[in-house]
């Protein structure tokens, strides 16, 4: 199966193509390669897999000087991947003047070169690229500037797939640098791991984060009206009425109206802040004071239907802005919402880890089944499940009376999240300040399904000692962000090139 990528032809990453090598080596051979490449670029546009407007840079440089002109043209065009074609031997300063350029020099670039070409019936040393991609290299290492190497020949599908794949972690960090996180509230006492160093993630990744009291929400809330950064956002009652329903339609709801009707005016509310303030993510202090006269409700829901909507890229629980990071990441690389989540139990105690939240399940990436019983619920929910009527991705409920100290708290969208292979990523900074991501797979399925009543995602994790090993030695914390799918490979690229030590738990 070829290699999709994540984003929509108007989100394609712009790119620039050149093309260096030496005047000495096979004509043939070279042309062979640049055509190859010249397909591959007009095959990716009409595709949309890069902008309409990627360049493609057709004269072969040599010197730093024929470099200087194709680096102009880049940087006045602001290209968001740049593309070197070693089609022989290339010079090594026109090279080092191209990862030199101040503004390309954290733009991702991808070196590449064709195996040795072999010409029917001349046995001769055609074009030596692979030497030339070993020779820049050297010099990338000594200046500290990442480059992804690829080895090959663009008319192989194999090549074209690690090409897409790059491609879609060069449009995630071409979006990161467009994060703006709303930081609403702080996090609740303790939750040390909800807060992060904002001038080094900031200085990473270029993110921005700007802090909302909670008295803005619940002034939006009360006014239907939000003046941001950016422009005032209006809701209406009958908007609000009209999300009521949609919330209800298909699902089975076992909690009260007003809370439904309380979460979709707090649905509008949030939406009303995260607009006028062109916010990607929100990190959200969920608790205690949401569920006090101001609101009354758990927010748990208007999450996930955020989420669902895609009016966020992340949605952090309980105050955590860096969790929200992860979650883009997940979001980007596969162009679907990923989740906030605990690891629940101990890790280390067999291969089903568990992973859930209080009730922030995402509509529309629920699994579809019933789930066992576990712990003390209401008479009428249990009557609901026990003949069937109520499914895992239709269940609108009170949030676990256990987890809540014997307290009501709504609405929560609970079960598990859609079967299948999932990734779980963390991110932390050690004491030293250097970054840490944890990553690891596993698959979630009827028989893994614990049926807690939370937002879960209970995982078969084939290393699960490794995995328990991992973040006690490095100290993760208790919240991670998982993905739907296996993108192990496209964070290992996104690592390397942020330079963020990659620990696998596999």
């Amino acid at each position: 199966m070829s290699y999709t990528v994540s984003y929509n032809r108007d989100k394609a990453p712009k790119v620039g193509i050149l093309i260096n090598a030496v005047k000495a080596f096979s004509l043939e051979g070279k042309g062979m390669v640049e055509n190859q490449y010249k397909e591959l670029f007009e095959s990716f546009k009409k595709e949309g897999i890069i902008a309409e407007d990627s360049i493609f840079y057709s004269e072969r440089t040599f010197s730093l000087y024929d470099a200087e002109k194709v680096i102009e043209a880049f940087v006045k065009e602001m290209v968001d991947v740049v593309i070197l074609l070693i089609s022989a031997f290339p010079n090594g300063n026109a090279f080092l003047t191209l990862v030199s350029n101040p503004y390309l020099y954290k733009i991702p670039l991808v070196v590449t070169a064709p195996y040795e070409v072999e010409l029917e019936n001349k046995p001769e040393w055609t074009v030596n690229a692979w030497c030339g991609v070993i020779m820049n290299n050297y010099i990338a290492k000594r200046i500290g500037r990442y480059i992804y190497t690829l080895p090959g020949f663009p008319s192989d599908d194999a090549y074209r797939d690690k090409m897409k794949q790059f491609l879609n972690v060069a449009y995630t960090i071409k979006e990161l640098r467009k994060t703006v996180i709303g930081r609403i509230g702080d996090a609740p006492s303790g939750f040390y791991s909800s807060n992060g160093n904002q001038l080094d993630y900031a200085s990473l990744f270029g993110i921005r984060i700007e802090t909302i009291d909670l008295t803005a929400v619940m002034n939006v809330y009360n006014t239907y009206k939000a003046q941001g950064l950016l422009k005032g956002i209006m809701f209406t009652e009958e908007e609000v009425k009209n999300t009521q329903s949609e919330m209800k339609k298909g699902r089975i709801v076992l909690v009260k109206d007003e809370f439904i009707y309380r979460a979709a005016r707090l649905y509008h509310s949030l939406r009303a802040i995260i607009e006028a303030n062109g916010f990607t993510s929100v990190s959200f202090r969920c608790h205690p004071e949401m569920n006090e006269p101001y609101i009354g409700i758990a927010p748990c829901f208007t999450l996930g239907w955020l989420l669902y909507k895609g009016n966020l890229r992340g949605a952090g629980c309980e105050g955590d802005w860096p969790i929200t990071v992860m979650q883009e990441i997940g979001n980007l690389l596969t162009g679907k919402p990923s989740a906030c989540l605990d690891f629940v139990d101990y890790t280390g105690k067999g291969p089903i880890v568990h992973l859930g939240h209080c009730g922030v399940g995402i509509p529309g990436y629920m699994a579809e089944n019933e789930f066992r019983l576990e712990g003390d619920i209401s008479e009428d929910i249990k009557e609901k499940i026990l003949t069937g009527k109520m499914k895992v991705n239709e269940a609108i409920a009170d949030k676990s009376p256990n987890r809540q100290a014997g307290k009501v708290s709504s609405p929560a969208l609970i079960g598990q999240f859609k079967y299948g292979l999932k990734t779980g990523m963390s991110l932390i900074q050690d004491k030293d300040g250097k970054f840490k991501m944890l990553v690891f797979t596993g698959e979630n399925s009827p028989e893994t399904a614990k049926g807690i009543l939370y937002a879960g995602c209970d995982l078969e994790v084939k290393n699960y000692a490794k995995l328990n090993n991992a973040i006690l030695e490095y100290g993760f914390p208790h919240h991670l962000a998982v993905a739907f799918g296996d993108i192990r490979e496209e964070l290992k690229i996104l690592c390397n090139y942020y330079g963020i030590e990659y620990i696998l738990a596999d």
